[in-house]
């Protein structure tokens, strides 16, 4: 019984960041593995996801202060962080992805400071989301483990 209702209140969240547009159809792709009984390397990619991007951004802010700015650089970074977003399909994240390479392009350390700063906020906020729903799946991993026993 509990099963299943944290299967739907699940379903339901994961059509709401659907309809925020927080993910897109890749997000699909991924959430795929789930069903052919792989939620643990689910939630895995979801979590390195989320530390790698944040280590990324980290690398961007301290590169921005240095005395000589490496735009390009900034621009490999923030491309990374683009693909990886794109690859889970954090359609969120990839939006302000083009914003800081725009902001690279532009060679402008103002502009890439406050794509930087959008960035970010964005990524606390798509974090915040899919740690719900990391916390939601393995949920649904315990409560499947115990009605195996």
């Amino acid at each position: 019984m509990a099963l299943s209702i944290v299967k739907g209140l699940l379903q339901q969240y994961v059509q709401s960041l659907f309809n925020e547009g927080i993910v897109n159809d890749q997000f699909s792709h991924i959430q795929h593995l789930k069903m052919v009984g792989r939620a643990d390397h689910f939630v895995q990619l979801i979590n390195m996801y989320c530390l790698d991007v944040e280590t990324i951004l980290s690398q961007l802010a301290s590169y921005i202060d240095l005395p000589t700015i490496d735009f390009s650089k900034l621009a490999a970074l923030a491309a990374e962080v683009g693909e990886r977003s794109s690859c889970i399909g954090a359609e969120h994240m990839k939006l302000a992805c083009v914003d800081l390479m725009q902001a690279c392009d532009q060679l402008q350390k103002q502009n890439f400071l406050q794509a930087l700063s959008w960035t970010k906020n964005e990524f606390a906020h798509t974090r915040e989301k899919l740690q719900v729903l990391v916390q939601m799946e393995r949920r649904i991993m315990r409560l499947e483990a115990k009605q195996k026993h």
